[in-house]
């Protein structure tokens, strides 16, 4: 069995304890949900399952599942790529289970399997989630989708600049506003240190680059489709002065080690506004910056964070912000 986009890996756990005999992959493209996968099946004492970190089925073999099971996230195009992965490592007969929230597209994805299998039928509803079933015909050819990045063009900076991404990925094929924003207002010096914190495809930390030429800029995400998106984006404008890594938060930087952090916080979980994101990444901030240093974090004004980042900085300050958008600048307090 599979679990594609395992998150926690709780259902993955308990396939795992269903199929005692049998043996679960789960599969997430997140470092954090993978570590936690793996938690929870060492904290279940599961010894037939297993964990990879994968950008979807990428890294699997075709026709080696009897069944898959996927919790699909909103947008079409990923939901697709998730989709065709399925169907293509599923065994011939094997079954497909998916399950995605009505607000997320599950009408589309239903229609999509059907296209695919033949047959697709939604078997359980509750609470505005839908899960579906679908089975392999045995008689059709799969071929696991391509991961493809595209390239597209945006003005960062008054400079012409390309953005590497792919569906998935967080403002994929263009410079979203708060993006946008956050590059206005951060001051940064042309020998600075400068972490990109939950870097996307890249843009914010490319802009950094261009101010710190004397510097060294380090772009950080914790999915692995940013992290190759951000360092085609690094490569595609010539950045030299960078370099991007899998990182759940910064987690293995060391302390003290740059003068600006700059950020766009997630703050969606699914269809739901999830702020806990942002309150690590403020608590990330103040560890990894060095005394005197400065955060920029730029988020929608209705997000309250303000209390957050004055009780991890000694002066917080709006640097920019308009009817959408705010971005704060917080000091950490220099060293007496």
């Amino acid at each position: 069995m599979l679990d594609l986009g395992c998150g926690t890996g709780i259902v993955g756990a308990f396939a795992a304890l269903e199929a005692r005999r049998g043996r679960v992959v789960l599969v997430d493209c997140n470092v954090a949900a993978v570590a936690c996968a793996q938690e929870t099946l060492a904290a279940n004492s599961i010894s037939n399952a297993e964990v990879h970190l994968s950008d979807g089925c990428s890294s699997l073999e075709p026709a080696s599942f009897d069944v898959v099971l996927c919790h699909l996230p909103r947008g079409r195009a990923v939901q697709e790529e998730l989709l065709r992965g399925a169907v293509a490592v599923l065994r011939p007969g094997g079954s497909l289970l998916f399950v995605a929230h009505r607000q997320a597209g599950i009408r589309t994805a239903v229609a999509l399997a059907r296209e695919l299998c033949g047959h697709c039928g939604v078997v359980r509803r509750k609470k505005g989630y839908h899960v579906a079933l679908a089975v392999r015909p045995p008689e059709r050819e799969f071929p696991l989708p391509e991961l493809v990045y595209s390239t597209s063009t945006v003005t960062l900076d008054g400079v012409e600049t390309a953005v590497m991404g792919k569906p998935g990925v967080f403002a994929w094929d263009r410079l979203d506003d708060g993006t946008r924003a956050l590059v206005a207002a951060m001051r940064v010096g042309p020998a600075e240190r400068v972490l990109d914190l939950g870097c996307g495809t890249g843009l914010a930390g490319v802009a950094a680059a261009r101010r710190a030429v004397g510097g060294r800029v380090v772009l950080v995400d914790v999915d692995l489709r940013a992290v190759e998106a951000a360092r085609r984006t690094l490569a595609a404008n010539g950045i030299e002065n960078g370099a991007v890594s899998l990182s759940d938060c910064g987690a293995d930087l060391s302390g003290c080690s740059f003068d600006v952090v700059v950020t766009n916080p997630p703050f969606h979980q699914g269809v739901a506004v999830e702020r806990t994101a942002a309150r690590r990444f403020i608590q990330a901030a103040a560890r990894l910056l060095r005394p005197g240093g400065r955060l920029y974090l730029v988020a929608n004004r209705f997000l309250p964070y303000t209390p957050w980042l004055r009780q991890s900085f000694g002066a917080v300050n709006v640097a920019w912000e308009d009817n959408r958008f705010r971005v704060w600048e917080a000091n950490l307090k220099p060293e007496t």
